[in-house]
């Protein structure tokens, strides 16, 4: 009843990137000592070949200063398409069975799925070399990946530089070439300059900062955005603990009843000497009268006047 054959219903780009990504997991798992270590495996890989697999039409970008009329859909770009397409559903399929905790809602299931509908549709309307050359934006990821599985490989400089050369900047000049270039790249459509120009937003809003606990280790969970490992206290509490240290330290020394017994004493010494203080005030010209303020004697006056 239907002539339909896997070849037609499933790209086979698709099915054999899958399949070599599921064994590929299946070969590294076991080396890695950690859940968070297996849940960066296939994000490594992935962005790794969609990094080198881009790079050809990147250096055709900037050679030609920004022209996308030059780069063209191929067998090539439509494979690199359908194989990020396999590593989400791959990632799905292995968080779903080996890491689930790892799985976020928002940067796994609703991340994955609008993409794999997005690159379905950029190789169904003939863009998949748009949307290979876009995947030189992995470099950031696969920075903070291969970070994810050793430690030594971690360098923020790079990871910082990277991802503002390439989610920054670079996403800025597709976004103006995607819609200067439509009429001769994309037949007048603005669909893949509005995409570009909407995972341009959804990244400025991910990197807002938030407040950390102190003490707390933050780990960035998705590819999309990198938060450092190092630990970060939030000041207020801090000020708030060393208040409080210094107010019972105050108290277990006693040092309130000391200061009282300080303020008594020095009461007493300068009830001790009345007559040595009328002579002090007597010398300078001052008198203290009962009021207990100084006031300038007469003769201090007549003197000043001459």
């Amino acid at each position: 009843m239907f002539d339909v054959s896997i070849e037609d219903a499933i790209p086979p780009a698709f099915l054999y990137s899958f399949l070599a990504l599921i064994a590929a997991y299946h070969i590294f798992a076991p080396l890695c000592s950690t859940l968070k270590q297996q849940s960066w495996i296939l994000t490594t890989i992935s962005s790794a070949a969609m990094s080198l697999s881009s790079l050809p039409l990147f250096f055709h970008y900037v050679s030609s200063r920004g022209d996308l009329r030059g780069i063209k859909s191929t067998f090539w770009t439509e494979s690199t398409g359908r194989f990020f397409q396999a590593y989400l559903v791959a990632d799905l399929l292995m968080g779903v069975i080996y890491y689930r905790s790892k799985l976020n809602l928002l940067t796994g299931w609703i991340h994955h799925t609008i993409y794999i509908f997005i690159v379905g549709y950029s190789c169904r309307m003939g863009w998949s070399h748009l949307f290979s050359l876009c995947a030189v934006m992995e470099v950031p990821t696969f920075v903070m990946a291969i970070a994810s599985l050793n430690p030594r490989f971690r360098s923020d400089v790079v990871f910082a530089l990277s991802y503002f050369a390439t989610r920054i900047v670079l996403h800025i000049c597709l976004c103006v070439s995607m819609v200067a270039s439509r009429h001769n790249v994309t037949n007048d459509s603005f669909s893949p300059g509005v995409i570009m120009a909407c995972g341009f937003v959804k990244r400025a809003k991910s990197v807002k900062p938030q407040p950390v606990k102190q003490g707390a280790v933050t780990a960035s969970p998705s590819p999309s955005g990198f938060t450092s490992l190092r630990a970060r206290s939030w000041p207020l509490p801090r000020r708030r603990g060393s208040l409080r240290q210094a107010v019972r330290a105050w108290d277990r020394f006693e040092l309130r009843k000391a200061a009282g017994r300080f303020g008594d004493v020095q009461r007493r010494l300068r009830a001790s000497f009345p007559v040595a203080r009328e002579q002090v005030y007597a010398y300078v010209g001052l008198e203290w009268p009962p009021t207990g303020e100084p006031q300038q004697t007469g003769a201090v006056k007549t003197e000043s006047s001459l």
